[in-house]
């Protein structure tokens, strides 16, 4: 199934199969460490660590030596690419308010070259349709609002690629990025579904779109230093939605120094991978109210680097008053994962049923890695997450894959009053605040 336009509200469901690429490119620690009231550590296992920081550092998150990656950072597809800045000759400060400065954005952005600033005055833009642009670099102050900012389409819809946009500051209510574009920046940006009324709030933070083409991906995607914030959605079935990131096999995206916030009981993942090659997750706080912390199905995925951060599962029922819990999971039993790596990050469950964890069942999985080190696991009790559930999960891997699951490398620590760190939150200075419950909710 493609993932379209149709559905504006809610986390969409399915990511078409395939991979794809663009035709316009050129190729900290986590959060805080809480004991809890019994504690079993393993012993042993590979050594996972960073190399040493600076042997070429990310230019957009420089705590990330790119030397450091497993497996050379690469997928079937080739090495890790780093999204490629705007270049820009002029610069222009928006002037109107409201809709009139939405519009005079979107006409400055149309010149390619553009930096463009956007300063209090301007409000609230509602809606912002960035196609057909490139090298526009936007700075949004703090107090500017843009409900909806589409990349890559105009109203239509009518497909856009665009290449090069970086976004700073500002308050986004959600952010889709349509196939075909590429090098897209957010750093310093918060995303609050907030700033809408309960009954217009959108249910997923980012959307990076696919089609059914080859080409048809978003490419070089990052978002650092950044909030996302998501709130249930007005009750369907008294189901409510609220998730961070769906992406259609999405190519070369990285998510760091992020604090992530998701609500509802249905669709409240923290990353749906629905495919993609060259992912990198490193160094976020991220609670996630229901669902998996990243979930990976829809189409195959090859390379997803998990590193270090807080990661938090809430105790949140369905609508039906059942309880499950989720962490880091292949939900598609037809579709193939490969260089999974889960290294050094500390998990919070509060649910009490035994965790989801590692790869599908697919046949395609014969040969294919998950390797994880070194998870600092905390839970109500070994009924939750342990060294036996882990070789059990591994032990049920496809004959001939390669699932470690590096169950002695893990620290098991359990308290049945287990509750999630008190200030779990990142720092992030450039922002007004780094803690996402304290943003503003519309009436």
């Amino acid at each position: 199934m493609k993932l379209r336009l149709l559905v504006v509200l809610g986390c969409l469901c399915a990511c078409a199969v395939g991979c794809g690429d663009d035709d316009d490119g050129v190729p900290a620690d986590g959060g805080g460490r809480s004991d809890g009231a019994t504690v079993t550590d393993g012993g042993g296992g590979s050594d996972g660590g960073d190399a040493a920081i600076g042997s070429r550092p990310h230019p957009l998150y420089p705590a990330l030596d790119l030397n450091s990656l497993p497996n050379g950072g690469s997928s079937v597809m080739g090495p890790y690419e780093v999204p490629m800045l705007p270049a820009t000759t002029r610069s222009v400060t928006v002037a109107a308010t409201g809709a009139a400065a939405a519009t005079e954005l979107q006409t400055a952005c149309a010149s390619a070259g553009t930096a463009v600033r956007v300063p209090a005055g301007a409000g609230s833009l509602g809606t912002v349709n960035l196609g057909n642009v490139n090298d526009c670099d936007i700075t949004l102050d703090p107090a500017v609002q843009i409900g909806f900012l589409f990349i890559g389409n105009l109203p239509g819809p009518t497909l856009s690629p665009s290449h090069r946009i970086r976004v700073r500051g500002g308050q986004l209510g959600n952010l889709w990025v349509a196939e075909r574009s590429s090098d897209v920046v957010l750093d310093g940006v918060i995303i609050n579904n907030a700033i809408a009324p309960p009954a217009t709030r959108a249910g997923t933070a980012i959307y990076l779109i696919n089609g059914v083409g080859v080409d048809d991906i978003v490419n070089r995607f990052a978002m650092v230093n950044s909030i996302i914030r998501m709130l249930p959605t007005a009750p369907t079935n008294g189901d409510t939605d609220g998730c961070g990131v769906l992406a259609g096999r999405a190519r070369n995206v990285l998510f760091a120094n992020n604090n992530i916030a998701t609500a509802g009981n249905r669709n409240s993942w923290g990353f749906r991978l629905g495919g993609g090659y060259n992912w990198i997750i490193i160094d976020n706080t991220v609670r996630v109210s229901f669902h998996k912390l990243v979930r990976v199905n829809d189409a195959d995925v090859d390379f997803l680097y998990i590193k270090r951060g807080l990661w938090m599962r809430q105790l949140t029922m369905t609508s039906g008053g059942l309880t499950l819990n989720d962490s880091f999971a292949n939900l598609g039993m037809n579709t193939v994962t490969d260089h999974v790596y889960i290294h050094d990050p500390v998990v919070y469950l509060l649910p009490p049923g035994q965790v989801s964890f590692g790869a599908g069942g697919a046949p395609g999985q014969v040969n294919r890695l998950w390797e994880a080190r070194r998870i600092e696991w905390h839970a109500l009790s070994d009924q939750v997450i342990s060294a036996t559930i882990l070789d059990a999960r591994e032990s049920g891997c496809p004959v001939g894959s390669r699932c470690d699951y590096g169950a002695p490398t893990h620290s098991y620590r359990y308290d049945p009053a287990l509750t999630l760190p008190a200030n779990p939150w990142r720092p992030l200075p450039n922002l007004p605040t780094s803690d996402p419950d304290t943003l503003p909710v519309a009436p």
